[in-house]
């Protein structure tokens, strides 16, 4: 039997890494139901109450342009016209930019995109649940993988950043809610 060259394995072998994960249209069909990959090196699950209606805290998660007013983390959001199901967008967070793809769009309920960068792919997922006293309990989930990700940037990164993320939406949707009672 002929052995194989040392750099034809380390090849192979990079191809094989470079095609772990699922799928973009596997990750597409979870977000257009509102799920994340639950397999995925990377993930997390988030939740924050908001002394906002559901309206309000809407009209600002789904009006991305705005996001970097409010959350500093991100740095530009690039969509021709407004959000809805199959909206492609580019963001750039952290220096990086993201290319993502809205799968599901309810209003005033859920949101989810799917999203790619370098050679990671996640889902995004939001759900707002309403809460007596014109208050949102706030869901968050994302899942992330590709290449090392679990190393690059693990689960608690990810939790951390989310956590930001949720706390400067608090932050905007109740400002705006004690400026705009109704």
């Amino acid at each position: 039997m002929r052995r194989m060259p040392g750099f034809v394995l380390l090849f192979v072998g990079a191809l094989s890494v470079s095609g772990c994960g699922d799928s973009i249209a596997e990750l597409n069909r979870l977000a257009a139901v509102g799920s994340v990959n639950e397999e995925a090196p990377v993930k997390m699950q988030l939740q924050i109450e908001i002394a906002a209606s559901p309206s309000k805290v809407w009209a600002i998660l789904a009006d991305a342009p705005s996001w970097p007013n409010w959350q500093k983390n991100i740095e530009s959001v690039t969509v021709a016209g407004p959000i809805a199901k199959g909206t492609r967008f580019t963001w750039k967070t952290g220096g990086t930019t993201i290319e993502s793809q809205v799968q599901l769009f309810e209003p005033e309920r859920r949101l989810s995109w799917t999203g790619r960068a370098l050679t990671a792919k996640a889902v995004h997922v939001w759900e707002l649940q309403p809460e007596e006293g014109d208050r949102t309990l706030l869901t968050m989930k994302e899942s992330m993988d590709g290449p090392l990700m679990a190393r690059l940037y693990p689960s608690a990164k990810l939790a951390e950043a989310g956590t930001e993320w949720l706390a400067a939406l608090k932050q905007t949707a109740e400002a705006r809610s004690q400026r705009e009672p109704h």
